[in-house]
């Protein structure tokens, strides 16, 4: 397919088509899942022709791996980066609420379990699912442990397994429980509860030892 630049308005025009499309085949795969959602039916519903849909996506795997990256990979705003200079327990509060509020979004949970359907068709589709959504908040946030670690305000000796743990403390019941629909949507109150307990959790067990 012929590229452009960015300002040009035919680059406009393609970028508008390719979102149509990948929100047309997201609300199709959610909706119907990865098998039962055909390159006919994302061309219809996103009102343009099978030929169009083609050129942008070469196949219903691509489509697919397009639309999880969509979902997965917002963009961070100011107020997001500004998150990261507060303080420590304050930092992993907002991580936290922020994680579980994503983590329990219905349509992350119906992708996730759109996923689980889909790895029988193409295995290298969880491996994309869990870079987006793991790798890349625990690299974010095992480099802010070494800086805390560095600057001596927390014990974090092994960045990397403290921000997976952190992570996997958060996840907890909860997001189990989403997955397999299993009890009622926890409360908010719920959920601030379970990210104090986990962020006092890990404050607590990474404190520097001061000498008496």
């Amino acid at each position: 397919m012929r590229t452009w630049s960015e300002d040009h308005p035919k680059a406009r025009l393609l970028e508008r088509k390719q979102e149509a499309i990948k929100v047309a085949a997201r609300a199709l795969f959610l909706q119907h899942g990865y098998a039962n959602t055909t390159m006919e039916m994302v061309a219809a519903q996103a009102g343009v022709s099978i030929m169009t849909l083609y050129r942008h996506f070469r196949g219903k795997d691509v489509l697919f791996q397009a639309v999880i990256q969509y979902l997965c990979s917002p963009k961070e705003n100011k107020k997001q980066k500004m998150l990261w200079q507060e303080d420590p327990a304050e930092v992993l509060r907002r991580l936290g609420q922020l994680r579980l509020a994503y983590a329990l979004n219905p349509d992350e949970v119906a992708l996730y379990q759109v996923i689980l359907g889909a790895m029988e068709h193409f295995p290298e589709v969880g491996r994309m699912y869990y870079q987006l959504n793991v790798e890349k908040v625990r690299d974010r946030l095992s480099q802010y442990f070494q800086e805390l670690d560095q600057q001596g305000r927390l014990h974090i000796p092994d960045p990397d397994f403290s921000a997976q743990a952190f992570l996997t403390l958060l996840q907890g019941p909860l997001i189990e429980r989403a997955r397999l629909g299993v009890g009622p949507v926890p409360t908010k109150e719920i959920i601030e509860q379970h990210v104090d307990a986990c962020v006092s959790f890990f404050l607590a067990a990474h404190q520097i030892k001061r000498g008496d």
